[in-house]
């Protein structure tokens, strides 16, 4: 018996251990989200460079200067482009995440501040998608094919960006206590008054003042879209608005990158995952959670609940297996020594 007392304690040091090892790995690369402002600020960079040295390389664009979205408009760049701005689209959406539930756990279970904030934070969450949603269709709809789409998804991608920057911004300065030094929201104020500024001229000297002479019906979509020169007479504003969208892009991918700072401070816990058991036409709830986990196939393999071992299950007796004495004692011994309040494992001495 006291042999077998310390087989049973040698299996609970050794589940604590691995369980220990388990939270140690799930929580690898969760402690750095950080990376993730990052990564859409890298990603977007790629994705606007990587796409025009290619279109210039093969001549569907002129060296200086074409707008953006020209550079990922024919075939092999949009396919570079598409993807990494995919990619980049991705990032922003959980970073625009991650920046909601850092203010929700820096101000409510920190500092326990009640008020509008948290509905605000709400509704910069979902302005933040729809930007994210904006940069994909960019991505996704060329210019040349479906350009109407393609304005709608810059659009969203522009508009609501700037609007989610200003909030944001605003949202820093009113907040106390302060979630970064006021030189980052200094730095960000003056990102969002460059932004604004490169929007307005983007919009007015780019498709009102400076649109090119040849209709897009003249061109051959094969030799890429129309090629600037300086003696066009709206050439300068045509300068004006592809340096103006080059600039306001980015801009806003600085402004995104600026929440790393926050986001130093910050780690994320591995996610919880809820599967449904499908028993006898019945559903019930299983969680992932180690307790629940050891419940759910001890109720179906012995007949005992592990949490209330005197009380009858609920199987249908087609499905319900024969338990034996030494098993129901065996689950009993194993409710013991299991809290029910956390489902902690009670170390033995």
């Amino acid at each position: 018996m006291a042999r077998a007392g310390q087989e049973a304690r040698g299996v609970k040091y050794r589940t604590v251990e691995a369980d220990a090892a388990n939270v140690t790995l799930s929580d690898m690369g969760l402690n750095k989200v950080w990376v993730i402002p990052l990564c859409t600020f890298i990603f977007s960079l790629a994705a606007f460079l990587v796409s025009y040295v290619m279109a210039v390389s093969v001549g569907h664009v002129s060296t200086f200067w074409p707008y953006i979205s020209d550079s990922g408009a024919f075939p092999p760049e949009s396919c570079v482009f598409g993807q990494l701005l995919n990619l980049s689209a991705l990032f922003l959406a959980i970073t625009v995440y991650l920046r909601h539930r850092q203010i929700v756990e820096f101000y409510w279970h920190r500092f326990k501040q009640v008020g509008r904030w948290r509905g605000v934070s709400c509704g910069l969450l979902w302005l933040g998608y729809t930007s994210a949603f904006g940069v994909s269709m960019v991505a996704n709809f060329q210019e040349n094919h479906v350009i109407y789409v393609h304005y709608t998804g810059a659009l969203l991608a522009f508009g609501c960006g700037l609007i989610y920057t200003w909030a944001q911004t605003v949202f820093s300065y009113m907040m106390n206590p302060k979630l970064a030094r006021p030189i980052v929201s200094h730095c960000r104020l003056v990102l969002c008054l460059l932004s604004s500024v490169f929007f307005v001229s983007m919009v007015v000297f780019g498709p009102i003042l400076g649109r090119q002479p040849k209709s897009a019906d003249e061109l051959d979509d094969q030799e890429g879209f129309y090629k600037w020169s300086g003696h066009e007479h709206n050439y300068v504003e045509h300068m004006i608005g592809t340096c103006s969208e080059w600039l306001l892009a980015i801009c806003f991918q600085m402004y995104i990158l600026s929440f790393a700072i926050e986001l130093r401070h910050a780690y994320c816990h591995a996610p919880k995952l809820k599967l449904i058991a499908f028993l006898d036409g019945e559903e019930s709830a299983v969680s992932t959670d180690v307790f629940d986990c050891c419940v759910v196939p001890a109720k179906i393999l012995t007949g005992v609940n592990p949490r209330h071992p005197h009380e009858e299950s609920s199987l249908d007796e087609d499905y319900k297996p024969k338990a034996t004495d030494a098993s129901r004692d065996s689950f009993r011994r194993y409710n013991e020594d299991i809290e029910p309040s956390n489902g902690n494992v009670k170390m033995s001495a």
